[in-house]
Protein backbone atom coordinates (compact mmCIF):
# COMPACT_ATOMS: atom_id res chain seq x y z
CA UNK A 1 0.00 0.00 0.00
CA UNK A 2 1.48 3.34 -0.92
CA UNK A 3 0.73 6.77 0.38
CA UNK A 4 -1.77 8.59 -1.75
CA UNK A 5 -2.84 12.22 -1.84
CA UNK A 6 -4.99 13.28 1.09
CA UNK A 7 -8.59 14.38 0.66
CA UNK A 8 -8.17 17.14 3.25
CA UNK A 9 -10.26 19.56 1.23
CA UNK A 10 -13.39 17.77 2.39
CA UNK A 11 -12.64 18.73 6.00
CA UNK A 12 -10.92 22.10 5.46
CA UNK A 13 -12.03 24.63 8.05
CA UNK A 14 -13.24 22.03 10.55
CA UNK A 15 -11.74 19.18 12.49
CA UNK A 16 -12.25 15.80 10.85
CA UNK A 17 -14.54 13.29 12.50
CA UNK A 18 -13.39 9.71 13.03
CA UNK A 19 -15.55 8.66 10.07
CA UNK A 20 -13.99 11.38 7.87
CA UNK A 21 -10.49 10.34 8.97
CA UNK A 22 -11.14 6.69 8.13
CA UNK A 23 -12.51 7.70 4.72
CA UNK A 24 -9.33 9.73 4.17
CA UNK A 25 -7.07 6.71 4.91
CA UNK A 26 -5.71 4.60 2.06
CA UNK A 27 -7.58 1.61 0.67
CA UNK A 28 -8.75 -0.80 2.07
CA UNK A 29 -8.83 1.01 5.45
CA UNK A 30 -11.01 3.75 3.96
CA UNK A 31 -13.80 1.16 3.64
CA UNK A 32 -13.37 -0.35 7.14
CA UNK A 33 -15.53 2.12 9.13
CA UNK A 34 -18.37 0.61 11.16
CA UNK A 35 -20.79 2.44 13.48
CA UNK A 36 -20.21 2.17 17.23
CA UNK A 37 -18.22 -0.93 18.22
CA UNK A 38 -19.39 -3.05 15.28
CA UNK A 39 -15.86 -3.46 13.84
CA UNK A 40 -14.67 -5.15 17.03
CA UNK A 41 -14.89 -8.94 17.16
CA UNK A 42 -18.01 -9.91 19.08
CA UNK A 43 -15.95 -11.35 21.96
CA UNK A 44 -14.03 -8.06 22.28
CA UNK A 45 -17.01 -5.69 22.25
CA UNK A 46 -17.74 -6.22 25.94
CA UNK A 47 -14.17 -5.13 26.79
CA UNK A 48 -14.89 -1.56 25.64
CA UNK A 49 -17.66 0.38 27.37
CA UNK A 50 -18.87 3.94 27.36
CA UNK A 51 -21.29 5.67 29.74
CA UNK A 52 -23.10 7.05 26.67
CA UNK A 53 -22.88 4.78 23.65
CA UNK A 54 -23.65 7.75 21.38
CA UNK A 55 -20.13 8.97 22.24
CA UNK A 56 -18.65 5.95 20.43
CA UNK A 57 -18.59 7.41 16.94
CA UNK A 58 -17.31 4.39 15.05
CA UNK A 59 -14.64 1.73 14.82
CA UNK A 60 -12.28 -0.09 12.47
CA UNK A 61 -10.67 -3.51 12.68
CA UNK A 62 -7.27 -2.39 11.44
CA UNK A 63 -5.65 -5.79 11.92
CA UNK A 64 -8.22 -7.73 9.90
CA UNK A 65 -8.46 -5.02 7.26
CA UNK A 66 -4.73 -5.05 6.54
CA UNK A 67 -4.14 -8.79 7.08
CA UNK A 68 -4.75 -9.56 3.39
CA UNK A 69 -2.62 -6.68 2.09
CA UNK A 70 0.76 -7.99 0.86
CA UNK A 71 2.63 -4.97 2.26
CA UNK A 72 1.22 -5.59 5.75
CA UNK A 73 0.45 -9.32 5.92
CA UNK A 74 3.60 -10.21 7.86
CA UNK A 75 3.82 -7.10 10.01
CA UNK A 76 2.87 -6.69 13.66
CA UNK A 77 -0.41 -4.83 13.25
CA UNK A 78 -2.50 -3.14 15.97
CA UNK A 79 -6.06 -4.45 16.43
CA UNK A 80 -8.66 -1.66 16.54
CA UNK A 81 -9.31 2.04 16.17
CA UNK A 82 -12.33 3.55 17.95
CA UNK A 83 -13.81 7.00 17.49
CA UNK A 84 -14.81 8.65 20.77
CA UNK A 85 -16.41 12.01 21.52
CA UNK A 86 -15.54 12.72 25.18
CA UNK A 87 -17.83 14.82 27.37
CA UNK A 88 -15.30 17.65 26.98
CA UNK A 89 -13.13 18.30 23.99
CA UNK A 90 -13.12 17.23 20.37
CA UNK A 91 -13.68 13.77 18.94
CA UNK A 92 -10.59 11.58 19.06
CA UNK A 93 -9.26 8.19 18.00
CA UNK A 94 -8.42 5.57 20.62
CA UNK A 95 -6.35 2.56 19.58
CA UNK A 96 -7.02 -0.77 21.30
CA UNK A 97 -4.88 -3.92 21.28
CA UNK A 98 -6.39 -7.06 22.85
CA UNK A 99 -3.42 -9.26 23.64
CA UNK A 100 -2.03 -11.68 26.20
CA UNK A 101 -0.39 -9.70 29.03
CA UNK A 102 2.73 -11.55 30.09
CA UNK A 103 6.34 -10.42 30.33
CA UNK A 104 7.10 -12.42 27.17
CA UNK A 105 4.53 -10.38 25.21
CA UNK A 106 5.63 -6.86 26.18
CA UNK A 107 8.09 -6.65 23.27
CA UNK A 108 5.42 -7.85 20.82
CA UNK A 109 2.93 -5.20 21.92
CA UNK A 110 5.57 -2.45 21.84
CA UNK A 111 6.46 -3.56 18.31
CA UNK A 112 2.78 -3.28 17.36
CA UNK A 113 2.65 0.21 18.86
CA UNK A 114 5.71 1.28 16.88
CA UNK A 115 4.11 -0.10 13.72
CA UNK A 116 0.83 1.72 14.43
CA UNK A 117 2.50 5.06 15.11
CA UNK A 118 4.55 4.81 11.90
CA UNK A 119 1.46 3.81 9.91
CA UNK A 120 -0.54 6.73 11.31
CA UNK A 121 2.26 9.19 10.49
CA UNK A 122 2.88 7.96 6.96
CA UNK A 123 -0.46 6.61 5.77
CA UNK A 124 -3.30 8.07 7.83
CA UNK A 125 -2.64 11.72 8.62
CA UNK A 126 -6.22 12.53 9.66
CA UNK A 127 -6.41 9.54 12.01
CA UNK A 128 -3.03 10.55 13.42
CA UNK A 129 -4.39 14.04 14.18
CA UNK A 130 -7.38 12.54 15.98
CA UNK A 131 -5.14 10.32 18.06
CA UNK A 132 -3.96 13.24 20.14
CA UNK A 133 -1.38 13.26 22.89
CA UNK A 134 0.23 10.35 24.72
CA UNK A 135 -1.27 11.42 28.06
CA UNK A 136 -4.80 11.03 26.75
CA UNK A 137 -4.84 7.23 26.80
CA UNK A 138 -4.75 7.01 23.02
CA UNK A 139 -3.08 3.57 22.98
CA UNK A 140 -4.71 0.92 25.17
CA UNK A 141 -3.60 -2.64 25.83
CA UNK A 142 -6.47 -4.83 27.03
CA UNK A 143 -5.19 -7.97 28.69
CA UNK A 144 -7.01 -10.91 27.14
CA UNK A 145 -6.10 -13.26 30.00
CA UNK A 146 -5.47 -10.96 32.95
CA UNK A 147 -2.38 -8.89 33.61
CA UNK A 148 0.62 -11.11 34.40
CA UNK A 149 3.38 -8.49 34.19
CA UNK A 150 4.96 -7.94 37.60
CA UNK A 151 5.30 -4.25 38.50
CA UNK A 152 8.92 -4.80 39.52
CA UNK A 153 9.94 -6.42 36.21
CA UNK A 154 12.17 -4.85 33.57
CA UNK A 155 9.39 -5.48 31.02
CA UNK A 156 6.96 -3.39 33.08
CA UNK A 157 9.51 -0.56 33.33
CA UNK A 158 10.07 -0.78 29.55
CA UNK A 159 6.32 -0.58 28.95
CA UNK A 160 6.07 2.48 31.19
CA UNK A 161 8.48 4.32 28.87
CA UNK A 162 6.03 3.95 25.96
CA UNK A 163 2.67 5.56 25.18
CA UNK A 164 0.90 2.48 26.57
CA UNK A 165 -0.20 2.42 30.16
CA UNK A 166 -0.24 -0.91 31.95
CA UNK A 167 -2.55 -3.57 30.49
CA UNK A 168 -6.10 -3.40 31.78
CA UNK A 169 -9.10 -5.69 31.92
CA UNK A 170 -11.30 -3.34 29.93
CA UNK A 171 -11.52 0.16 28.54
CA UNK A 172 -14.17 2.49 29.91
CA UNK A 173 -14.64 5.73 27.99
CA UNK A 174 -16.62 8.69 29.34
Amino acid sequence: MSKRPSKQGATRGRRATFRDAVADAPSPVNQAYRPGKQALERRHRTLVTCSDTQRLTGSIDLDATLAQEPDYANQSRWDYGIGHKPTRGPERAVWVEVHTATTREVSAVIKKLEWLRAWLRTEAEQLNRLTGHVGRDSFVWIASNGDHIPRNSSQFRRLQRTAIRQPRKRLTLT
